[in-house]
C-alpha cells in the first residue's frame, strides 16, 4: 500500500520509538541482577582423594591459615599457631588455627551457589567435646542468619572431618545463586582444637 509522505514520516518515527523502548527494556533486563550460576570459577583440587573422596574442592579464604587468618574474626583466644596438618596442604605450609575451649573463628565471606553442596576440613582435638560448624549469611531483611552444618567429634591426631552438607546453598536461588557466606567454628565443652585445610565442594565432579 502506498502511504502519503507525511504518513510515512509518522510511521517511521513510531517504529524508531518502539525500537528504542524495546532496546531500553532489554538493557534493563540485562541489568536486573545476578544470573543463575553467579559465583565465579575458582581453582579446585582433590585434597581428600586419599580417603576415597574424589570431589573437587576449593580452599576457603585463607583456609590454610598461612596468611595468619588476617581475614578471619578470631574470638576468645582463637589464634594461628605453628604446626600443620600433613595431608592436604602445600609442602611449605606450617600454620593452623588453634581454638581453645569456648573460642570461635569466623572466615571471611565467600560466594556460595546452589552447586556448593558440601565442605570439609582437617582437625584434631584434646578430647571428644564437639566442634560446632556453622554457615552465616545475611537475609534480605538485614537479619544475620546462622545455620548449623554439624557438630564434629575429633581425635588426638590430625584427621579429615566428615563431609558436611552446606545446607544454605539450598536457598541460593533467592540470592541470584550468589550468596555471601562465612563459616564459623566454635569449640564446645573442654576440648582445645586445631583446624586446617578448610575446603568447600562446588560439586563439579564426583
Amino acid at each position: 500500500m502506498h502511504l502519503p509522505a507525511r504518513w510515512r514520516t509518522v510511521a517511521s518515527a513510531t517504529t524508531a520509538a518502539l525500537a528504542a523502548i524495546a532496546l531500553s527494556a532489554g538493557s534493563a533486563a540485562a541489568d536486573a541482577g545476578p544470573s543463575p550460576g553467579g559465583c565465579p570459577d575458582v581453582p579446585t583440587g582433590q585434597p581428600f582423594s586419599p580417603w576415597q573422596d574424589f570431589a573437587d574442592y576449593f580452599l576457603a579464604p585463607d583456609g590454610d591459615f598461612e596468611a595468619g587468618a588476617s581475614s578471619w574474626q578470631l574470638e576468645d583466644g582463637a589464634a594461628v599457631v605453628e604446626g600443620n596438618e600433613p595431608f592436604v596442604g602445600a609442602a611449605g605450609d606450617h600454620r593452623s588455627l588453634r581454638l581453645p575451649a569456648g573460642a570461635s573463628a569466623t572466615s571471611a565471606p565467600m560466594c556460595i551457589g546452589e552447586e556448593h553442596r558440601t565442605m570439609r576440613f582437617v582437625a584434631m582435638s584434646t578430647d571428644a567435646s564437639p566442634l560446632r560448624v556453622e554457615a552465616l549469611y545475611t537475609k534480605h531483611n538485614g537479619q544475620r542468619k546462622s545455620v548449623t552444618l554439624g557438630n564434629v567429634r575429633g581425635t588426638d591426631a590430625w584427621a579429615p572431618s566428615d563431609v558436611l552438607a552446606m545446607r544454605v546453598n539450598e536457598d541460593a536461588g533467592e540470592y541470584g545463586d550468589a550468596m555471601s557466606v562465612s563459616l564459623r567454628f566454635s569449640a564446645r565443652g573442654n576440648a582445645t582444637w586445631q583446624i586446617d585445610g578448610v575446603h568447600v565442594d562446588p560439586f563439579r565432579t564426583k
